[in-house]
């Protein structure tokens, strides 16, 4: 069996160069150098690949853990447990009201706050009264504006984090400058982690989304499509067993482990799951998905006859996006899916007022307005401006929900 690069970590030390927490870092198949990579997959991919592909203990060795997060993971952060990670806050985050919210109600939820690269901005007090550490980098400024930024940044509880040192002298003048914590070259670099990264059933996701899509969702019906994947069974598992979570016993169902997550974590788990795109599939194809469903929902939501239901329809929507996901005819794809005959003959002949809202719902994304029966749409309720209003507001909707995709 052949191990994949599946991530780095790089020790942080203590003033008494005792290993204090390790950064975990991006890193390509490619290559072992971080290479440059949308920062929302390179997030993902580096949580899922510590917390599921191998026991996180072998990792963390029992320390914190740094993340790098960007802006979208700051409004959805992953199912872990917030004590044991460190939410390190990119430099490239514009930090406005709504970030000072997001970052509030993690520091609320228990994580801890890093500032990363910080470099002073006026009027960043609320940024710096949230955060418990900030990260310096020492190297690419002289320690002149080093010294002076921690001047500024006295008034402030924050622990000082000097990360590049790479030199026996730059240690030794950033502990008398009184800085907590060291990251470098000098002390360690980042080592690589290989193994064997497990692959989830995009099939399955795709139907794990859908099933928490619905209010009224019971743990049992959650439990029946993870269990469909033994693969993210397994994920699922180890994530609630590792040390994160802290349990006084070995959690040995899924449902044990639904109990624990809670049905806020586990939509949280299914979007990262999803984001993490571990298929050859674009992250466009799943947005579009996404657009469909969404379109064909709000379409039946503005319906005032035949017989439809809003939730169902945008079931309809997306299960008819599958075979682009699978590489499969569509009638195959449904043989090895639970779904009513009802919304079979929807997705496969366009049959009853469903197949007919999502005949629509796809000669709309492809602007074939000639292919559109609009004397029965308008039948059902449904004129040109309530469905371009529809449509608009879709994709209004993906843009909103699956900005990790990009």
């Amino acid at each position: 069996m052949s191990s994949n690069i599946l991530l780095a970590r790089q020790a942080i030390y203590d003033r008494e160069l005792r290993v204090y927490a390790y950064e975990l870092l991006f890193r390509s198949q490619i290559s072992d150098s971080a290479s440059f990579v949308d920062g929302d997959h390179a997030t993902s991919s580096v949580l899922l690949n510590a917390f599921t592909a191998l026991p996180v203990d072998d990792i963390l060795e029992g320390k914190p853990a740094f993340v790098n997060f960007t802006r979208n993971l700051l409004d959805s952060p992953p199912p872990i447990d917030a004590s044991r990670l460190v939410v390190e806050i990119l430099e490239d985050i514009v930090i406005d009201a709504a970030a000072i919210e997001a970052i509030r109600r993690l520091k609320q939820s228990g994580y801890t706050i890093a500032l990363d690269d910080y470099i002073y901005i006026e009027g960043h007090h609320e940024l710096i009264e949230l955060a418990d550490l900030v990260k310096v980098d020492v190297l690419i400024q002289s320690m002149d504006k080093v010294q002076a930024l921690l001047q500024r940044l006295k008034p402030y509880k924050v622990l000082l984090l000097a990360e590049k040192v790479e030199t026996q002298d730059m240690y030794e003048t950033c502990k008398q400058l009184g800085f907590h914590y060291f990251q470098g070259y000098f002390l360690s670099r980042p080592q690589i982690i290989k193994g064997r990264a497990l692959q989830s059933n995009q099939r399955t996701v795709l139907q794990l989304l859908t099933t928490l899509k619905s209010d009224n969702v019971e743990f049992r019906e959650i439990e029946q499509v993870i269990q469909t994947d033994s693969v993210l069974a397994l994920k699922i598992l180890r994530l609630v067993n590792s040390a994160f979570f802290n349990q006084q016993r070995e959690i040995k169902s899924i449902r044990q482990a639904l109990a624990l997550l809670g049905l806020e974590k586990i939509r949280s788990w299914a979007q990262l799951l999803a984001l993490s795109n571990l298929d050859d599939k674009p992250a466009a194809l799943f947005t579009a998905a996404m657009v469909r469903a969404r379109f064909a929902q709000l379409l039946a939501e503005r319906a005032t006859g035949g017989d439809l239901h809003a939730e169902s329809q945008f079931t309809v929507g997306l299960l008819s996006t599958l075979d682009a996901f699978l590489g499969m005819e569509m009638e195959e794809v449904l043989k090895n899916i639970a779904v009513s005959d009802t919304m079979r003959d929807a997705i496969l002949r366009r049959q009853g007022d469903s197949g007919f809202l999502l005949a629509v719902t796809i000669a709309y994304e492809r602007a074939d307005w000639d292919a559109i029966d609009w004397p029965r749409l308008r039948a059902l309720g449904i004129d040109s401006e309530a469905a371009q209003q529809a449509y608009l507001q879709s994709l209004q909707w993906a843009d909103e929900n699956l900005q990790f995709l990009r």
